[in-house]
């Protein structure tokens, strides 16, 4: 998914009034982590495949995240998917339209990618 795609998946949900006010938070949660696992760990071999300032990225993605900019975080690394092709998946977008959903995605995002900031065993996506 391009970021054009995502910022249009966000505009539609929230357009066609799909997105849900009543959520479960151990469900949420349990989902946001599966997404983050599905994708983060890739998307930081592929930035890493084309030499990323990932010591940058990772000092910006926490700056947002310790100043509650969710929404800049989820955005910043949707961008980050775009600039290396890196297709993210629809239900990141569609969870990125909830209000109540974007701090439990960003937290199990940053989670996941500073796991692999400090393994540092960025492995090349093929």
């Amino acid at each position: 998914m391009t970021v054009t795609e995502y910022i249009q998946n966000i505009i539609e949900e929230k357009q066609e009034d799909t997105v849900s006010n009543s959520i479960c938070e151990d469900s949420a949660y349990e989902t946001a982590q599966l997404l983050s696992g599905t994708f983060t760990y890739q998307l930081y071999g592929a930035l890493w495949t084309d030499f990323y300032d990932l010591e940058f990225i990772n000092k910006h993605l926490e700056y947002l995240y310790d100043n509650d900019d969710h929404y800049g975080l989820l955005y910043f690394v949707a961008m980050l998917a775009d600039a290396v092709s890196f297709d993210i998946p629809v239900i990141y977008a569609q969870m990125s339209a909830n209000k109540k959903l974007v701090p439990v995605l960003s937290s199990a995002v940053i989670e996941d990618w500073l796991e692999y900031h400090e393994t540092n065993e960025a492995m090349p996506v093929i």
